[in-house]
C-alpha cells in the first residue's frame, strides 16, 4: 500500500471512487457511454503515468507532446521490430487470421523510430482513448476509423512526414513503413502546452507487492491457434521467448498482464477474405497479472473506451499494479467465430 507517499489518501479515495463507478456502470459489457480519463494529475510526488515510476519531488509528467502509440506488425515478416525496447508499455491485440499485432506506447521516453508500422484496428479506442494518445499508422479501414473518431482518438499517418515509406525496402510494401516518434514530438513541443495523461493502470508504489499469487515462472498465453506466447521469468523480468524483436532491442517486461476481452466481429473482411475480430477493452472480464515470478488472478472493470481501468482480487478488493515496464495481453472471450483464449501457468 501507498500509505508512505504524500497525499496517499487522496489518491486512494480515487480510485476506490472509480472502481466503485466503473462496477455500478457496468451492466452491459460496453457501458452506456465514455466515463473521462482518469485525473491529470495524482496528489503528492508525480510519476509516469505509462509505468508508474515516481518522478523526483517538484518534477511533474506533463509534457508538451501526447502519448504516441505506433501500430507495428507481430509476425515472422516484421523481424527485426525496431523501437519497441524504448517503449513504456506493449499491448498485444488480436487481428485476422488468428495473428496479433502490437500498439506500442511511449511518453517518458521516445525513439527514433520505431517499426515495422502497420494499420489500426477499431479495438485501439479503448487503448489510446484513456491517455488522449495519438496513434501512428499505415492507415486504416473506413469503419475503424469511425470508431475511433467517435471515441476522440486522432491519428498520425501517411499523409504526414511522421509516417513513411523506409527506401531501403523498395519491395516490402506491408512491412516497410517507418514511424519517426521523435520528429512527431519535436513538431508537438513547439508551441505546445505541457499536459499530463491520465493514468493507464492503477499504479502502486515501489513497496507494492502483489498477494495471494501462484508461482509462475513459465506462462502461455494463447490467442488463438495461431499465436500463443511464451512467457519465462528471467533475472527478474519477463521475457517472451518467441517474439520479433532485434535481440539488442528486447523489451522485458516488470510486469505482464493479461485481459480476456469481449470480442465481435468487425462488418467488412480483409484483403483475404478473412474476419476481423474486434477485442473490446471495456466492461469486465478476467485477468491474470504475473510479477516477481507469480501469477494472481484477478477481475479487470473499465467503463468506456474513455475509462480508467481498475483491478480487483477474488475478495474484490482493489489491486495496485507496480511501477515498471508492462505488456499487456488482450486474449478473446471466444464468440462462435473465434477460439477463446487462454492462459497456461507452469
Amino acid at each position: 500500500m501507498r500509505t508512505s507517499r504524500p497525499g496517499f489518501w487522496l489518491r486512494a479515495a480515487a480510485t476506490l471512487a472509480v472502481a466503485g463507478l466503473a462496477l455500478t456502470g457496468c451492466g452491459s459489457d460496453d457501458g452506456p457511454t465514455d466515463s473521462k480519463p482518469s485525473p491529470s494529475a495524482p496528489a503528492g510526488p508525480d510519476h509516469e503515468p505509462l509505468t508508474g515510476v515516481e518522478l523526483p519531488d517538484g518534477q511533474s509528467a506533463a509534457r508538451k507532446h501526447p502519448v504516441y502509440i505506433v501500430k507495428i506488425d507481430n509476425t515472422a515478416a516484421s523481424a527485426p521490430q525496431y523501437g519497441v525496447a524504448k517503449a513504456d508499455i506493449v499491448v498485444q491485440e488480436l487481428v485476422e487470421g488468428g495473428v496479433t499485432r502490437l500498439a506500442v506506447g511511449y511518453y517518458s521516453q521516445l525513439p527514433k523510430e520505431a517499426g515495422p508500422v502497420r494499420s489500426m484496428r477499431a479495438t485501439d479506442a479503448g487503448i489510446a482513448a484513456p491517455t488522449g494518445a495519438k496513434i501512428m499508422t499505415s492507415g486504416a479501414a473506413p469503419y475503424t476509423f469511425a470508431q475511433l473518431k467517435k471515441h476522440g482518438v486522432t491519428w498520425l499517418d501517411m499523409s504526414t512526414p511522421y509516417v513513411v515509406r523506409d527506401s531501403s525496402k523498395p519491395h516490402d510494401e506491408l512491412h516497410s513503413v517507418v514511424g519517426k516518434v521523435s520528429k512527431a514530438a519535436k513538431a508537438a513541443e513547439k508551441g505546445g502546452k505541457a499536459k499530463r495523461p491520465g493514468d493507464f493502470l492503477p499504479w502502486g508504489d515501489a513497496s507494492t507487492k502483489l498477494a495471494g499469487g501462484k508461482p509462475a515462472k513459465a506462462v502461455d498465453v494463447r490467442f488463438s491457434p495461431a499465436r500463443t506466447d511464451n512467457w519465462v521469468f528471467k533475472g527478474g523480468k519477463y521475457v517472451l521467448k518467441n517474439n520479433y524483436m532485434s535481440k539488442s532491442g528486447q523489451f522485458r517486461a516488470d510486469t505482464v498482464v493479461v485481459a480476456q476481452t469481449k470480442t465481435t466481429i468487425a462488418p467488412y473482411k480483409d484483403p483475404g477474405g478473412s474476419i476481423v475480430p474486434v477485442s473490446h477493452f471495456t466492461g469486465r472480464g478476467k485477468a491474470w497479472i504475473l510479477r516477481d515470478g507469480q501469477a494472481v488472478e484477478a477481475t479487470w472493470v473499465k467503463k468506456g473506451e474513455k475509462g480508467a481501468v481498475t483491478f480487483t482480487d477474488a475478495q474484490g478488493k482493489p489491486i495496485e499494479i507496480p511501477p515498471g515496464k508492462v505488456w499487456m495481453d488482450l486474449i478473446p472471450q471466444g464468440n462462435g467465430q473465434v477460439d477463446p483464449g487462454s492462459v497456461s501457468v507452469k
